[in-house]
């Protein structure tokens, strides 16, 4: 196969699950909003001593402990294509050092966010529902600035990853290793003679 489409192929399955996830990130919250306008009627007999403020807060803290626990099931895995990709690019193609330095941003992009941002972002959203009034504006002040952060630094993979792609697609063809090689079967070579 021709590296190109398995470097394409390997970046638009990480950067379209970037976009998956953000998407589901945005949509989680509404699900909770959805069990408490239309639950069935069991659900309702077994959340009535907790009051609806009370179930819509386990609810969201349920929610945002899955949010937490998919991201940074999502990071681990963008870490291994990162180093994937790399090693690809490095060992499997002929491409330069631009492209090569290309891919070690996004994968120092991807080792901040789950070793400095995610953290910090899953003990601000932790403790943020469950804490004093003035101090719970300071935490969602910091939760809302690590959240932004964090998806700025999706944005700048994304962006990373489609230069990344116009770098391996405007290659010249003889980039491709497979056509490094010098044809040895041809119509002259046909046979040895001793």
């Amino acid at each position: 196969m021709h590296y190109r489409r398995i470097v394409c192929f390997l970046l638009g399955v990480w950067l379209g699950g970037g976009i998956l996830m953000a998407w589901y990130g945005a949509r989680s919250f509404g699900t909770v909003e959805t069990i408490m306008t239309q639950s069935n009627p069991a659900f309702v007999v077994q959340t009535k001593s907790l009051g609806p403020a009370v179930t819509r807060l386990v609810l969201r803290y349920a929610v945002a402990e899955q949010n937490r626990w998919l991201f940074r099931s999502w990071e681990i895995m963008q870490i291994g294509m990162a180093v994937l990709l790399f090693c690809y690019l490095l060992f499997g193609t002929t491409e330069g050092k631009y492209s090569l330095g290309v891919m070690l941003v996004l994968l120092a992009l991807a080792l901040f966010q789950r070793l400095a941002i995610s953290p910090e972002l899953g003990i601000a959203g932790r403790s943020m529902e469950y804490i004093p009034g003035d101090i719970a504006a300071q935490e969602r002040a910091r939760f809302w600035v690590l959240h932004n952060a964090y998806l700025v630094v999706e944005a700048v993979k994304l962006g990373f990853g489609a230069i990344l792609a116009a770098m391996v697609m405007s290659r010249k063809r003889s980039g491709d290793p497979l056509n490094q090689f010098n044809m040895i079967d041809k119509a002259n070579h046909r046979h040895v003679n001793w």
